[in-house]
Order: C-alpha cells, then sequence, then structure tokens
C-alpha cells in the first residue's frame, strides 16, 4: 500500500507515511461524504470530537486525527456490501500478510469507551479468522481505528470470506 500523499510505501503496521510523515486516512478514503458536521461525542482514541459524515444511502462518525470511525451494524454491512469486488478464488499468501500485518499498531489490550454510551466495548476478530480485530458497542456498533476499513477490504479482495466458508 502507498502513500497517497508521497506514493512511498506505507509501513506494515501503522497508518504514518516514514517519508513525508503524513497519516494516511485509509478510512475516509473509502467513504464519499456530502455533508459533514461535528458531532458531540469523541473520539475514544483521541478524545477529540468526531465528525459526522452523511452521504445519500450512509451515515457515520470519523475522527480526522486518528482516521478512527464509529459505524452502526447496518451501515457498516452496507459500506462493506458497497466497497468490495469478491474473487473467486483466495490468496493464502496475502490472506496470512494482512493477518500478520494490521494497520492499526495499538495494543488491542487497551478496551476504549463507546463515545455515544461511554461503555466499555468489546474487542471481536471480525469473521472469526480474519485477524483484524474490531471493537464493538452492541448498542452502537463498530469502532474501527484507521486503517481496518482498507483492512477489511483487502481482506474481502483476496478472498478470506471464501476461506472462512470453505475451511471452518
Amino acid at each position: 500500500m502507498k502513500c497517497i500523499f508521497c506514493s512511498a510505501p506505507l509501513p506494515k503496521t501503522g497508518l504514518n507515511c516514514n517519508y513525508c510523515h503524513k497519516l494516511n486516512p485509509l478510512n475516509a478514503k473509502l467513504f464519499e461524504s456530502n455533508e459533514s458536521v461535528i458531532s458531540e461525542h469523541l473520539c475514544p482514541c483521541c478524545d477529540v470530537n468526531l465528525e459526522i459524515l452523511k452521504s445519500p444511502t450512509l451515515t457515520l462518525e470519523y475522527c480526522k486525527v486518528c482516521d478512527g470511525l464509529l459505524i452502526a451494524e447496518e451501515e457498516f454491512e452496507k459500506l462493506i456490501a458497497y466497497n468490495i469486488n469478491p474473487l473467486s478464488s483466495f490468496n493464502p499468501y496475502y490472506l496470512r500478510f494482512i493477518h500478520d500485518h494490521p494497520r492499526d499498531n495499538r495494543k488491542k489490550s487497551q478496551f476504549h469507551p463507546c463515545p455515544i454510551c461511554k461503555e466499555l466495548m468489546s474487542v471481536i476478530n471480525y469473521k472469526k479468522s480474519s485477524g483484524i480485530i474490531l471493537d464493538v458497542c452492541e448498542e452502537h456498533g463498530f469502532w474501527l481505528d484507521g486503517g481496518e476499513l482498507q483492512q477489511i477490504i483487502e481482506w474481502y479482495a483476496v478472498g478470506g470470506e471464501k476461506k472462512e466458508k470453505n475451511y471452518p
């Protein structure tokens, strides 16, 4: 994956380019917004106000500082379905790379509060074996750290879901 600012290769973990030192907003680039409003909710990682992004079909809350997203489960499924192009076969080497190199380098042992209800979110391994660890509030949906949405799209693109169905 390349930096969207200078085209240098991004490090295997993290979203900050080692060359131009800019944060690559990988989550935001997968969502086109027609409208943006400052939210009253705070980012669970940065403690800054989230921004409400709206499109004709989706609404989510986004952190400009860390590229995190708060998205309801049904909205999340729509966003994933809109962005994926499933393959007819899978590539086990790319799947292993995605599993072993998360885009977020934060320690997942840290539990974050939900930006809405302030209850601690639980963590799940997306689709049970993807290696992509997401924060979940049962009432308000998913918190995706910077780059995790991109990583989920990549997981689908290299046949992660197909592997999931064929190899329980």
